[in-house]
């Protein structure tokens, strides 16, 4: 299932857009956990891959989702940090 926990509105995270991509926010190996837990956000193709300001080429906008979402993670979820890690490898906070 793709949701956000940190989003309650399906529109871009950044601009507000109508958005059109779902981003996992934690990708490669982890992608598939980012779809069970919520770590996703909506993002329009501006900010998802279709300019140089997107997540895909932006390493300041991509660190700060994942820091974003970490933090909404720990909260959501109800855990510590040392769950974080054991669920996704590091901690990015």
């Amino acid at each position: 299932m793709r949701y956000s926990i940190l989003q309650n509105k399906k529109e871009c995270y950044v601009c507000g857009s109508p958005y059109i991509n779902i981003h996992e926010v934690y990708y490669g190996r982890n992608r598939q956990k980012s779809i069970e837990d919520g770590c996703c956000v909506y993002l329009c193709g501006k900010h998802h891959n279709q300019s140089n300001e997107a997540v895909h080429f932006n390493k300041e906008l991509d660190k700060e989702l994942k820091i974003k979402m970490e933090l909404k993670w720990l909260e959501y979820y109800n855990k510590e940090i040392e769950d974080f890690i054991k669920r996704f490898g590091r901690n990015y906070l």
